[in-house]
């Protein structure tokens, strides 16, 4: 209902009822302003989308071969910037690209640059701080699927001749072409759907679809041609999703279907074997006259680009200890000015206590509703079973703005708008799909026998579930929990919509400092969120390791 019915009122909204009209999507197909906007957002979401691609491959595929510690190292560097907050990745950026940030501070002290360039507030910018945060969203799902490449493969074709390069192209590659359509596929969604980043990194002529729909329903107050907008969006990103399943299911992703629908689509999709020869034989002579790093091509470069991936967030937290009242680099001097600043402003700590309660309850409501959602999709034969798992992963693939601008008008129905109870509903619909991914792995390793034992010894369900199922469940339950807790803690989108200024929550009391006046103290405080994200990962891995044990 909470996700749904918002959906369907915002259709509703956009064709005028009761009037009934297309008035609004006729005036965004003849005013060229508006197809400018689509334009750019198109332009931003096709570069920000290929250099992800380019950037990501490479730590992907070092991630599946590399050794333990290659492996680890790379995973660290993939999940601790997913899992901080978009808004302190964001920031770091505005750090490092401004006229006097640590990018032009570099240049120029090596003599590269005679005088600052401007690397913010343009389009540069809007691209590099994008493909910074798509990353690792693209990264996650290649892994997932390299790592079910059987290695024997590979090793038999090198032993039948076939060059590492060889090797790769003709079977590696093609194996993992379902990942890269899904990583690329969800990478796109997410960058037309991208408003944080854009609205702090661009400049006037950078404007995208989700700034103008922020701006007619903040600003100008047009409801209709907001809905209008994001319908326009929203069915943008439903055409791209019913294309990319067609090479490959996402729900295939979160080991929640059976498999048959992947192993059928790729039999379909398989590249031809007459055409892997012809690249094998072009890659054999081309290989000979390829420079040979002993084999350490791939690690050294998914390296380099794994640590480019944690700079930001470093950088960040070696300036909250600066001793200077402005951002410099490096550090004069090192002091803990900046957290006492924090701590001791009433403003700070109020949108802090603010943003827990909020949490508290996204988290509470979600955790119980994702786990029953987890149980019923893992364990129960239920008809329609594909279209409920797209339901559940809906909040999450579809673009912010839209799912919290329609949810704002549900809720301005009914007087929950402005009201830390009414965001905590918004941001349980978006947390519950992290909560059904980790319980459902959880549950895929549950052995059924336990249960079905049980029940013969003279268990009623609700005995069973108490003594077997939620002693080896609750780990999960935790972990899910926790992960809900931070996507609700980290927002700044449903509290720009749903809070409609009544609410300052942590991330929008950072978000009104960004836009207004960039304060060493935000430095602070983005700190602390990567700390708390830090911990979060760390408590999962003590709880996952604890369960196998």
């Amino acid at each position: 209902m909470l996700f749904i019915v918002p959906l369907g009122g915002l259709l509703l909204l956009s064709l005028g009822v009761p009037d009934w009209t297309l008035a609004n999507f006729v005036r965004i197909g003849d005013n060229p302003a508006y197809l400018a906007v689509l334009r750019t957002t198109l332009e931003i979401s096709l570069s920000v989308t290929a250099l992800a691609f380019v950037l990501s491959y490479p730590i992907a595929y070092a991630l599946t071969t590399g050794g333990r510690m290659m492996r680890a190292f790379l995973l660290t560097a993939v999940v601790l910037p997913y899992f901080t907050s978009v808004l302190a990745r964001t920031f770091a950026w505005t750090i490092l690209l401004g006229r006097g940030g640590v990018v032009n501070d570099i240049l120029l002290r090596f003599g590269l640059i005679s005088q600052p360039v401007s690397l913010l507030y343009n389009r540069f910018g809007v691209i590099i701080g994008m493909t910074h945060i798509i990353m690792p969203l693209m990264i996650l799902p290649m892994y997932t699927v390299m790592s079910s490449i059987d290695q024997k493969l590979l090793r038999a074709a090198r032993a039948n001749g076939a060059s590492p390069l060889v090797a790769f192209l003709t079977i590696f590659l093609p194996l993992s072409l379902p990942g890269v359509i899904a990583g690329v596929l969800l990478a796109f969604i997410y960058c037309l759907g991208s408003y944080i980043t854009p609205a702090l990194l661009g400049g006037v002529s950078d404007l995208t679809i989700t700034m103008e729909i922020s701006s007619q329903v903040v600003e100008q107050l047009n409801w209709n041609f907001a809905a209008a907008l994001s319908i326009v969006l929203l069915a943008a990103v439903l055409v791209i999703l019913w294309v990319g399943s067609r090479f490959f299911p996402i729900e295939q992703l979160l080991g929640v279907s059976d498999g048959k629908a992947g192993s059928e689509t790729a039999a379909r999709h398989q590249i031809g074997t007459q055409w892997l020869m012809r690249v094998g034989s072009a890659a054999n002579a081309l290989d000979r006259w390829l420079p040979s790093l002993g084999g350490r091509g791939v690690p050294i470069l998914a390296s380099s680009l794994a640590v480019l991936l944690l700079l930001p967030v470093v950088i960040v937290a070696y300036l909250s200890f600066s001793a200077s009242s402005y951002f410099v680099f490096p550090a004069p001097g090192y002091s803990l000015h900046n957290y006492q600043a924090y701590f001791g402003d009433a403003l700070w700590v109020r949108a802090t206590f603010a943003s827990i309660r909020v949490a508290l309850m996204a988290a509470a409501m979600a955790t119980v509703l994702g786990g029953m959602l987890a149980f019923g999709l893992s364990r129960g034969r239920i008809r329609g079973r594909g279209a409920m798992i797209a339901l559940v992963l809906s909040p999450i693939i579809l673009p912010t703005v839209v799912v919290a601008v329609a949810t704002y008008f549900v809720l301005a129905r009914v007087g929950l708008q402005g009201t830390e109870f009414g965001l905590a509903l918004g941001h349980t619909v978006h947390a519950i799909p992290f909560v059904v991914v980790i319980v459902i792995a959880n549950l895929r390793d549950l052995n059924p026998t336990y249960e079905r034992a049980a029940r013969s010894l003279g268990a009623g369900p609700l005995a069973t579930f108490r003594t077997i199922i939620a002693p080896l469940v609750m780990p999960s339950l935790i972990v899910a929990a926790f992960f809900a807790f931070l996507t609700s803690f980290d927002d700044v989108v449903y509290v720009l919509f749903l809070g409609i200024g009544k609410l300052t929550t942590l991330p929008m009391r950072m978000w009104e400092g960004i836009k207004q006046d960039i304060s060493p103290t935000i430095s602070a405080v983005a700190t602390l969120q990567m700390m708390f994200a830090a911990i979060v990962i760390v408590l999962s891995v003590l709880l996952g390791r604890r369960k196998t044990t």
